[in-house]
């Protein structure tokens, strides 16, 4: 790959894993990527590459599953390819980190009907479904609207007329309704949603979340909003008004970026990742830090919640894979894995052991894959052993 920073690596990691797993790229987006095709046979080796991977596992599907040889074959194709790592003292290079998605998206289902046609899968009984596009508005008096279809809803503001339209399980706000109050989005567990704010701020908002907003953005001197859980910003550019995310450990100042912000309530920390322009991040002591495209900053909620105590690091397309629709783990701990599995498939889970809690893996799922799936994936390299029982998830290492 090209000399590039860690925000254009990531942003051209995310075209073409996007490219050749869903092929849904718009026509910027494609002619991007077209772009940095052209500037060098290394770039297109690369990207054969990974559709070489993807082609052998097709391959591979069709044939009775064999799927110790389909993956040392897979690992062996990935070795040869010369990679270059994406940040210093990491284990897994860029393209095997992108080759994960299209590997265990693609090989997913083979490793899990060999399992079942060979001998049914031991405790795991029960099929969990993956979660899917699902909401609840909160209006200015209290009222409540479902957004759980994809049938065309009016957000109606009395005499004042239309303030949303809900289109295709994305919210868009009108840019000049006129109303009032604020909004809040609330996602339950197993659910996610997509909102265009009224300044055109386009936002995903992960499981377990909530996002509270002003109707009336044009006439506020800040666009703010309150975020509990997670949520990627594509942030509408407007520098003579700030847009800023409150959180209950950390706010996050831009004017035009793209970032992600994770906050859930009770975890150990929270995090925001930088993908475009700058941030301002700062502690509720009044401490600020700025942010630089490519980086992300974390703050533990369990202590003093002061700005010299955050890490900061180099970001990778996992810090925000979810919001299109892909679980991506770096040797991962297990016990924050199944914190994600346990928001997108609403199921509790419990460890039996603390040996199986710091269990890890590196690989990668698209998220409308069923839990059994997923769990099928994480067996095939991890010593542990999972159960299903009424809606909760066993988690042991023998």
């Amino acid at each position: 790959m090209e000399q590039m920073n860690s925000n254009e690596k990531a942003r051209i990691q995310e075209l073409m894993v996007r490219s050749i797993t869903s092929g849904e790229l718009n026509s910027e987006e494609q002619a991007e990527l077209t772009t940095w095709l052209a500037m060098a046979a290394e770039n297109q080796q690369e990207y054969k590459d990974l559709i070489a991977v993807k082609n052998l596992l097709k391959i591979e599907g069709t044939k009775k599953p064999d799927t110790d040889a389909a993956w040392v074959k897979v690992k062996h194709r990935i070795s040869d390819v010369p990679v270059q790592l994406l940040a210093p003292k990491r284990s897994l290079s860029w393209l095997r980190y992108a080759a994960a998605v299209i590997i265990l998206s693609a090989i997913g289902l083979v490793i899990y009907m060999a399992t079942n046609n060979n001998e049914k899968a031991e405790a795991i009984a029960q099929i969990i479904e993956p979660g899917r596009n699902r909401a609840e508005l909160v209006l200015p008096d209290g009222k409540r609207v479902s957004l759980q279809n994809k049938s065309t809803l009016d957000i109606s503001g009395g005499k004042i007329g239309l303030v949303a339209t809900n289109k295709g399980n994305i919210l868009v706000y009108n840019t000049n309704s006129g109303q009032r109050g604020y909004h809040k989005l609330i996602v339950p567990d197993g659910g996610a949603y997509e909102i265009i704010l009224p300044d055109k701020t386009h936002v995903w908002v992960n499981s377990g979340s909530e996002l509270t907003y002003r109707v009336d953005f044009s006439n506020a001197a800040i666009r703010e909003v309150k975020l509990i859980g997670e949520a990627y910003f594509k942030v509408a550019k407007d520098k003579k008004h700030p847009f800023i995310v409150k959180t209950d450990h950390m706010d996050v100042e831009a004017v035009g970026t793209a970032f992600n912000v994770a906050a859930y309530k009770g975890a150990d920390y929270a995090e925001a990742t930088l993908v475009e322009g700058i941030v301002n991040v700062s502690d509720h002591m009044g401490n600020k830090q700025r942010l630089l495209a490519g980086s992300k900053i974390r703050i533990e909620t369990k202590k003093p919640n002061i700005l010299p105590a955050l890490q900061k690091s180099v970001l990778v397309y996992s810090d925000y894979a979810w919001k299109d629709g892909v679980f991506v783990f770096d040797n991962m701990p297990l016990v924050q894995i199944t914190e994600k599995f346990s928001r997108w498939y609403n199921i509790k889970v419990v460890f039996t052991n603390d040996e199986a809690r710091q269990l890890r893996f590196t690989g990668s799922i698209e998220k409308d894959k069923t839990l059994n799936t997923a769990l099928q994936l994480i067996g095939t390299s991890t010593n542990v052993k999972f159960e299903i029982r009424n809606g909760t998830l066993y988690i042991t290492k023998p």
